[in-house]
C-alpha cells in the first residue's frame, strides 16, 4: 500500500475519532544497520486508548505482507513466527527487533485498541537498512588552471552525505558527484599548503578521513624572449623569463630545429643562451614548464647588424695599435704604435708615411739623375780629341 494512501487514512482516522497525534507518526523512517537493531518508537497516546492516558489495552504488530510479528495485550507479550527470538515490546506498546536482516527491511503495522476491543489508531513505520559508512580516502590533483581538486569516497556506506572542511573552517558540501560516487571540490591553489577533511555519514553512521596537507605549484605565465648583439657582432644573446610560475623549465627552439635547453641563469631566474650570429633573422620561440602547466613565448625574428672591418679591429687586435711596415731603397722603417701618441689616427698616419716615402724617393731620384749626368758630361769632355 502505498505511504501516501496510508498518510490520508490516518488523517481521516484522526478526526473521525476526535483524537491529534503527530502527523510524522503516520510515516517514519527508522534506520539500521545490518545485523543491528532497530525500534519503533510510539511517542503518539491516543486518547481513545485508555482514561488513564497512559497506554491503549492491545497493540498488534505485523508487517506490510500481514506477516504478524507481534501480540502485546496487558501483561501478555507475545512475539511470534521467525521474530519470535528477535523481538522485544515496551510498555507503551514500542517494538523493537535485533539481528536486523535485509529481509527485515520495508512496512510495519500496528494497530492499537482500547480496553473495549476498539481500534482507536493505526500507525506504520518504513525500515531501511544501510551499511555503516567506511573510512573516506581523500586525494589531490593540481589543475593547469590553478586550483586544487579534491576527491573524497568511501568504499562502503549505504547512501553516504559528504562533507569538506578546509583549515577547520565550516564544512562545505557542494560536491560534484561522479559516476563512482565520488566527491569532488575544487577551491583556488595558494602557495601555502592547505589542511583538508572529508566527512561522510549516513542515518547510521558517521565517519572521517585523515587531515591531509595539500599544496600545488603556480602554472607558468607567458615567457617573455628579449635579445641583445654582443660588441663583435658575432654572438646573439637570448634571454627568457616568467613572471610566476613554480620551478619553471626553459627550452629554446631556434628556426624549427629541435629543443635545447643549455641555459645560464641569472640570480632573477631569467634563462639566457648565446648563438652564433647570422645575417638572415633568427626565429626564436621560448617553451617553459613545471608540473601542471606548459607556455610558449611568441616567435620572434632576431639578427644582428653587420659589422664592418674598421669596427671589429680594435675589437678583434690586441690592445697595442698593429706596426707599419715601409721599405725604401733597401731600408726598413718601423712606424711602431708605442711611439706615437695614443690618440693617433691610423688613416692619417699610413697616408703621413706615403707622403715622405715619395718626398724621399724623388729627391733620392734627382741626385742620381744628377750624378748619373755629371758622369755622361765628363765622360764626352774626356774622349773628345784635343786640338
Amino acid at each position: 500500500m502505498p505511504p501516501h494512501f496510508h498518510l490520508c487514512f490516518l488523517l481521516f482516522f484522526c478526526l473521525d475519532q476526535g483524537f491529534s497525534a503527530q502527523l510524522e507518526q503516520g510515516n517514519v523512517s527508522v534506520y539500521a544497520a545490518l545485523g543491528g537493531q532497530a525500534e519503533f518508537i510510539l511517542h503518539v497516546i491516543p486518547s481513545g486508548c485508555s482514561h488513564t492516558g497512559r497506554r491503549c489495552s492491545e497493540y498488534e504488530w505485523r508487517k506490510q505482507d500481514n506477516t504478524k510479528i507481534a501480540n502485546f495485550k496487558e501483561q501478555n507479550w507475545t512475539c511470534v513466527n521467525v521474530y519470535k527470538h528477535k523481538c522485544k515490546g515496551y510498555e507503551n506498546g514500542s517494538l523493537q527487533l535485533s539481528n536486523i536482516s535485509t529481509e527485515d527491511s520495508g512496512y510495519y503495522f500496528v494497530d492499537l485498541y482500547n480496553t473495549t476491543g476498539t481500534l482507536v489508531a493505526k500507525l506504520w513505520f518504513l525500515l531501511q537498512i544501510q551499511d555503516p559508512i567506511s573510512e573516506p580516502k581523500v586525494n589531490y590533483s593540481c589543475l593547469k588552471n590553478g586550483t586544487i581538486q579534491f576527491s573524497c569516497s568511501v568504499q562502503n556506506g549505504t547512501d553516504p552525505v559528504y562533507s569538506w572542511a578546509i583549515e577547520g573552517m565550516s564544512p562545505v558540501d557542494n560536491c560534484i558527484y561522479t559516476q563512482n560516487g565520488t566527491c569532488t571540490i575544487s577551491i583556488t591553489s595558494q602557495l601555502m599548503p592547505r589542511e583538508v577533511k572529508c566527512t561522510v555519514k549516513n542515518q547510521i553512521s558517521t565517519n572521517f578521513s585523515r587531515s591531509i596537507i595539500a599544496s600545488c605549484p603556480d602554472p607558468v605565465s607567458e615567457p617573455k624572449v628579449n635579445y641583445s648583439c654582443l660588441k663583435n657582432g658575432t654572438i646573439l644573446q637570448l634571454s627568457c623569463s616568467v613572471q610566476s610560475g613554480t620551478d619553471p623549465e626553459y627550452s629554446w627552439t631556434i628556426e624549427g630545429m629541435s629543443p635545447m635547453d643549455n641555459c645560464t641563469y641569472s640570480q632573477n631566474g631569467t634563462c639566457t643562451i648565446s648563438i652564433a650570429s647570422q645575417l638572415m633573422p633568427r626565429e626564436v620561440t621560448c617553451t617553459v614548464k613545471n608540473q601542471i602547466s606548459m607556455n610558449v613565448s611568441h616567435s620572434i625574428n632576431a639578427s644582428c647588424p653587420e659589422t664592418s672591418t674598421s669596427a671589429l679591429a680594435p675589437t678583434l687586435a690586441s690592445s697595442e695599435l698593429p706596426s707599419i711596415i715601409s721599405t725604401v731603397d733597401n731600408r726598413t722603417m718601423s712606424l711602431d704604435n708605442r711611439t706615437m701618441p695614443k690618440n693617433i689616427n691610423t688613416s692619417w698616419t699610413d697616408s703621413h708615411c706615403l707622403q715622405k716615402c715619395i718626398m724621399k724617393s724623388a729627391i733620392w731620384g734627382s741626385v742620381v739623375l744628377l750624378v748619373t749626368s755629371l758622369a755622361l758630361i765628363l765622360g764626352c769632355l774626356y774622349t773628345m780629341p784635343k786640338e
